[in-house]
């Protein structure tokens, strides 16, 4: 009896031992980081660890489950968690977000833009706080990131998306076919305004039937009136904007504008005269992806230095490019590409530690961005830093080239691909030393106040402004009624508030 008492005692007492264990375990939550310099504790024995998705507007690659299997290598041991890569298409990019964020959907990193429903978001509590994320598990993006970036990406003094470290100044122009303006001998210095490059277009559409000469499409920033020299004082998909070289700091309505008009009148006639595509208003193929296919001759995007030459191994054909607007910085630009931390992220702190990575590992990030050595790129003899494609490769037979660089992470960390310039990193600081500042630089509209007359202007911006952007409808004829829409839907009470606070923070300047 004595002996059995014994063997029971010793038997509950690891029982009680055991539980401890596990529900230590269970704490745990599969791989929280416990406490050191950076957080950046593998898991335990035996625990799973946590997967941080990222999700990013983009196209989806065939061997991303390759590139993931190579990245976990890596990144698992460092920080206890794994990748996993969700690009979804441009033309699905704003349902998916939207939906993602209407349902709660387990995301970690999402892609964001000033340019792609910022501070919407942000008024809607879908992205996380992040200064004190920042602070424990972000220190080498802190140390790396101009504070600018930082700085002039916060919404009321509190960061919810971390900058991509990259250009800071930016300019508006156009990207074009060096071959097909070669054939022509087209003098591409004298192209000074944008109704400079009618004669250009002119001569491919007499010349070339097959190919468009200004490709257009329904995505962000491809038209002319996405190209006029306005700050949008933090989130372009909210009304009101500010000249920013003008120095004024009146907050005006864009559709009112004479510029605005100018460059709705250009479109049509242009399209009028067949140079746009005619589906431009409602087709959903990126401009790059219609140049891939040899279909698109001239097309517009955001200019930096080596432009031209980075896409061009996406596109697969010789580019040049022709900047349209002089360098200028505003808080757009600060907060043009970040990636956020999703409000549904079970482990916030993970997802901060894959993107500390993004900015301060050399090896992950180029994985990412330019997949596995030997298999998706190869580097050039004697150049540690210079990559070319295999033997057998070319622009249409690759199967992992997301061209996500500017989105993901540290830009200075990328390798160059062989027809760049090798000082293309140096030429980006000078580029950024000659932008002229803003005078909101720092702003961000709060729009909580008025998120519901902003979802009633943008319902009747996706009405209006596809056909005004595209040139397929009269500008004189639907001007008067876009701005009787917008009136109605509320811009002017947007505009006094964006008014408002930016007369408040510049009192403070």
């Amino acid at each position: 009896m004595v002996q059995s008492l014994k063997v029971w005692s010793r038997m509950t007492a690891a029982a009680m031992v055991l539980a401890l264990v596990l529900a230590g375990c269970s704490s745990d939550k599969g791989g929280s980081a416990t406490p050191g310099a950076e957080g950046n504790t593998p898991n335990k024995e035996g625990a799973k660890p946590y997967e941080v998705t990222l999700f990013y507007p983009g196209t989806p690659q065939k061997d991303v489950a390759l590139v993931e299997a190579e990245i976990n290598k890596k990144m698992e041991p460092k920080i206890g968690a794994t990748l996993k890569i969700n690009a979804v298409d441009w033309g699905q990019w704003d349902n998916k977000l939207n939906l993602m964020i209407s349902s709660g959907e387990k995301a970690d990193i999402i892609f964001t833009a000033a340019w792609q429903n910022y501070t919407v978001n942000v008024a809607k509590g879908a992205f996380l706080p992040l200064n004190d994320l920042l602070d424990k598990y972000g220190q080498d993006i802190k140390k790396n990131l101009d504070p600018a970036f930082l700085e002039g990406s916060q919404v009321d003094g509190v960061n919810y998306g971390v900058p991509t470290n990259k250009e800071l100044a930016a300019t508006r122009g156009v990207l074009v076919r060096k071959d097909l303006a070669d054939k022509y001998k087209m003098d591409l210095t004298a192209v000074k305004t944008w109704a400079d490059l009618e004669p250009l277009l002119k001569t491919i559409k007499e010349n070339e039937p097959s190919v468009t000469p200004f490709y257009m499409s329904n995505t962000n920033g491809n038209g002319l009136l996405e190209n006029l020299d306005w700050d949008y004082l933090g989130d372009a998909s909210v009304p009101g904007v500010i000249s920013k070289t003008a120095g004024s700091t009146t907050v005006l309505n864009e559709v009112e504008t004479p510029e605005f008009k100018q460059a709705a009148e250009l479109a049509r006639k242009w399209y009028q005269a067949g140079y746009i595509n005619s589906d431009a208003a409602t087709s959903n193929v990126f401009p790059k992806d219609q140049a891939k296919a040899g279909k698109a001759f001239m097309w517009t995007d955001g200019m930096k230095p080596g432009k031209d030459k980075e896409e061009e191994g996406y596109v697969g054909h010789p580019l040049t490019q022709i900047e349209m607007t002089s360098p200028t910085i505003t808080t757009g630009d600060a907060s043009g590409a970040m990636l956020a931390i999703s409000r549904s992220s079970e482990q916030p702190e993970k997802a901060m530690q894959v993107i500390n990575l993004l900015h301060s590992d050399k090896e992950i990030n180029n994985l990412l961005n330019f997949g596995i050595e030997g298999k998706h790129y190869v580097k050039v003899e004697g150049q540690d830093n210079i990559i070319k494609l295999p033997d057998g490769v070319d622009a249409n037979s690759r199967t992992y080239n997301p061209g996500a660089q500017w989105q993901l992470g540290n830009q200075f960390l990328n390798y160059l691909w062989d027809n760049e310039d090798p000082q293309k990193w140096e030429k980006f600081k000078e580029f950024n030393a000659k932008g002229v500042k803003s005078p909101a630089l720092g702003f961000t509209f709060n729009s909580q106040s008025v998120k519901n007359e902003i979802a009633a202007v943008n319902n009747v911006n996706k009405q209006f402004k596809p056909g005004m952007t595209s040139g397929a409808v009269d500008p004189n004829e639907m001007i008067p009624k876009y701005l009787e829409k917008l009136k109605a839907a509320g811009i002017d009470k947007i505009i006094a508030a964006k008014q408002e606070q930016l007369d408040a923070f510049l009192a403070k300047k």
